[in-house]
C-alpha cells in the first residue's frame, strides 16, 4: 500500500519482485482473505501496545473523515454529510495523531449517517480500553457543543476545543475584550493578538482564549464584501423567489416577497457589518490552565497534521474509493491502510527538510528506495547492491547507513 496504493490486482507480481517470507505469494482473492481474518480484537490489542510504545503524554488531534462507496454489502455505509462532496452513501472514521509524534494513534469506523459531534462520547469510550489517560484532546469548532463539553469535564479529559462565535456565552466574553485587543501587551505573534478569559461555561469552569488577526480580517472582510456582490448579481438576474431561496438571500438583503414570487430587494447594511465586525476573530476552549495564548494557539493550529494524514490515506494511499465488497473485507483493509499511514507518515516526518532541498515527494522518496536489488542465491544467501548516492542520502536522513540496511538484509 504505501509503494502502490490501495489497488491489489498485481500484488502477486509485486510479491514475486520482493523480499518477502509469506509462501506460497498472495494474489488479489488471497489478500481480501487475508483481511478478514483481521478482527476487532487484533486491532485494539495493536493499538493499546501502539499507543504505550510512541503515544505517551500526548497531545491528541481528532478529527472524522468519510469514505464514500458503490457498494452494497457494507453494512456502516449510509447516507450523510459527504466531506468530498459525492452523491454517494460513505462509512465515517475517526481517528486519533499524536501531535508531539506525529503519528497516527487510532482510529475507528461508524456508519456515515451518524454526525461527528454526536459520535465523540462514543469515541472517547475507547480511551479506557486502550489506557489513554495523561493525554489532551485537540478538535475543531465542530465538536463544540454544550452536551460535549460537560461530558468532557464530567470524564475528567482535557481538552482544546475550536469555537463557534455564534454559541452566546462565547460570544458575550468576544464582546468584553473586543475593545483594546489591538495592543502591543496582548501580541501573540505578528499581527494577532489573544486574550484569555477564565469563567464558568455551561457550569464548567475552564478558560476561553479569545484572538484576532488583522490579516484575517482583512481576507474574511473581503470574502464576505466579494460574495455579497455575487448574490446581489444573481438576485438581479431572477425574476421570481421562492420562500426557500428568499430566506437563504435574506442574510445579507431585505426581501419584500409577493404572493406570486416577484419580489423586490436592498442590502441590509446593519447584518452585513454585523458579520464583518467579528471577521478576524476566533477563540479557542481549554479546560488545562497555565497555558499562555501563544502556546494554546501553537497545539491547535498542530492539529493540521491530522488534515494531512487524511490527505495521504485518500490520495498517496488511494483509499478515497475502498474497492471492497463486505463489512469483514472493509474492516480488515482499512486497519492495513492505517498502519500503511504510519509508515508513510514516519517517512514524511525524518525526510521532510530533506525532500524539500533536494525537491523530493514522498512518492519520489519511495519510487528510489523501491530501487534497491537484494540477490538470493541458492543457498539462502542474501546479497545487496550495492546503495546510489541518492539512496544513501535517504537513509541518512532518517539515522541509518548503508551497514544499517547490509545487516538486516543478511538476517532476513
Amino acid at each position: 500500500m504505501a509503494t502502490q496504493g490501495n489497488i491489489f490486482d498485481h500484488i502477486q507480481n509485486w510479491c514475486e519482485t520482493h523480499n518477502l517470507t509469506c509462501q506460497p505469494h498472495l494474489t488479489s482473492p488471497a489478500a481480501s482473505q487475508l483481511f478478514n481474518t483481521i478482527t476487532l480484537q487484533d486491532r485494539l490489542t495493536f493499538f493499546k501496545n501502539w499507543i504505550a510504545h510512541k503515544h505517551e503524554n500526548e497531545y491528541y488531534a481528532y478529527d472524522v473523515t468519510s469514505f464514500s462507496t458503490y457498494s452494497t454489502g457494507i453494512t456502516e455505509a449510509e447516507w450523510g454529510y459527504n466531506r468530498d462532496k459525492e452523491k454517494l452513501p460513505q462509512i465515517n472514521i475517526g481517528c486519533y495523531l499524536g501531535q508531539k509524534s506525529g503519528l497516527p494513534a487510532f482510529y475507528v469506523t461508524y456508519p456515515g449517517s451518524i454526525v461527528d459531534k454526536s459520535h465523540l462520547p462514543y469515541m472517547m469510550a475507547y480511551n479506557e480500553t486502550l489506557n489513554i489517560s495523561k493525554a489532551c484532546f485537540v478538535m475543531d469548532r465542530g465538536f463544540c457543543t454544550e452536551a460535549n463539553i460537560k461530558f468532557m469535564h464530567e470524564s475528567n479529559l482535557s481538552y482544546v476545543l475550536g469555537v463557534e462565535l455564534g454559541h452566546k456565552v462565547f460570544s458575550e466574553v468576544v464582546e468584553q475584550v473586543r475593545e483594546g485587543i489591538v495592543s502591543m501587551r496582548y501580541r501573540v505573534e505578528e499581527n494577532v493578538y489573544g486574550r484569555c478569559v477564565s469563567s464558568c461555561f455551561y457550569g464548567v469552569e475552564a478558560f476561553l482564549h479569545v484572538f484576532y488577526d488583522s490579516d484575517l480580517a482583512v481576507r474574511k472582510r473581503s470574502e464576505l464584501y466579494r460574495r455579497v456582490e455575487v448574490d446581489e448579481e444573481k438576485l438581479c438576474q431572477l425574476e421570481q423567489l421562492t420562500r426557500r431561496e428568499a430566506k437563504r438571500y435574506s442574510r445579507f438583503f431585505k426581501i419584500d416577497l409577493a404572493g406570486d414570487g416577484s419580489f423586490r430587494f436592498e442590502r441590509d447594511y446593519d447584518k452585513i457589518d454585523r458579520v464583518a465586525r467579528d471577521c478576524g476573530f476566533f477563540c479557542l476552549f481549554t479546560d488545562v490552565g497555565g497555558f499562555g495564548c501563544g502556546e494554546v494557539l501553537g497545539v491547535y493550529r498542530r492539529r493540521d497534521v491530522l488534515e494531512k494524514g487524511f490527505d495521504d490515506l485518500k490520495n498517496f494511499l488511494d483509499m478515497r474509493r475502498l474497492r471492497v465488497h463486505s463489512s469483514g473485507v472493509l474492516d480488515g483493509k482499512l486497519f492495513v491502510a492505517f498502519v500503511a499511514l504510519i509508515v508513510v507518515s514516519e517517512v514524511s516526518n525524518c525526510l521532510e527538510g530533506f525532500m524539500r532541498e533536494r525537491g523530493l515527494s514522498k512518492a519520489g522518496v519511495f519510487c528510489e528506495l523501491e530501487k534497491v536489488r537484494v540477490v538470493v542465491l541458492s543457498d539462502g544467501v542474501c546479497l545487496m547492491n550495492p546503495l546510489s548516492k541518492l539512496q544513501r542520502s535517504i537513509f541518512e536522513a532518517c539515522g541509518l547507513t548503508e551497514e544499517d540496511l547490509k545487516k538486516y538484509v543478511e538476517s532476513c
